[in-house]
């Protein structure tokens, strides 16, 4: 007799728990919407503009004695955050006037700065936005993700129902905004990269969604 996972008269009540699932996928996205609200999301330096360098130690720094040596390099205010483990840090100043030779200065001084106190360092990433480059990457994320939502919302229309239409911007909506809700929650960067996924979420959901109708 083969082995059966699940049994052939298995029969879960799905539809019985589905005002169960409406509470929790509501208390989801209020929950969500009220974190984007009021911690808002940790902007990466494409969507602010700005510095950026992520910088390995050979063991995990003071936080706040690392931020009180860049503020005093002079190179502005600094805003650092462990990123992936305790040994790597992101370290975020204003972008300097000037050209790329700018950037390079500062970056040069911090590198000088941080060896004196914490031997040698790894600069694993530098990355550079000036604050118009920022808001057009803003711009054209919001329209990546409204324009494949609508997208989405019309296929469905044209391959099923209206209703059918409706109820995937529905569940798109709710995905994205508890993606969002999650990096506001744990203040994970949100940069180019996670739009990207968002996207992708899109898609994974939209072809979910489609599955169920047919």
């Amino acid at each position: 007799m083969p082995l059966k996972l699940v049994p052939d008269n298995t029969n879960i009540g799905f539809v019985r728990m589905r005002y169960i699932a409406f509470a929790v996928t509501l208390l989801l996205t209020l929950g969500s919407i009220g974190l984007l609200m009021t911690r808002g999301l940790n902007l990466g330096v494409d969507f602010v503009g700005g510095l950026t360098m992520e910088v390995e130690f050979k063991a995990p720094p003071p936080l706040d004695a690392l931020r009180t040596k860049v503020d005093s390099l002079g190179v502005g205010q600094s805003a650092l955050q462990e990123f992936g483990n305790a040994k790597t840090i992101l370290i975020r100043l204003p972008l300097p006037e000037g050209d790329q030779t700018a950037v390079q200065k500062v970056v040069a001084k911090v590198r000088a700065g941080l060896a004196g106190n914490y031997g040698d360092v790894a600069f694993r990433r530098v990355e550079s936005v000036s604050g118009k480059v920022s808001g057009e990457l803003i711009q054209s994320g919001i329209w990546a993700v409204v324009l494949s939502m609508a997208a989405v919302a019309l296929f469905t229309w044209f391959r099923f129902e209206w209703y059918f239409g409706v109820s995937t911007v529905v569940a798109l909506i709710h995905d994205v905004i508890v993606t969002l809700g999650f990096f506001a929650l744990t203040r994970l960067e949100f940069d180019l990269n996670i739009v990207a996924a968002v996207l992708t979420i899109i898609g994974y959901s939209l072809n979910d969604k489609v599955v169920i109708d047919d």
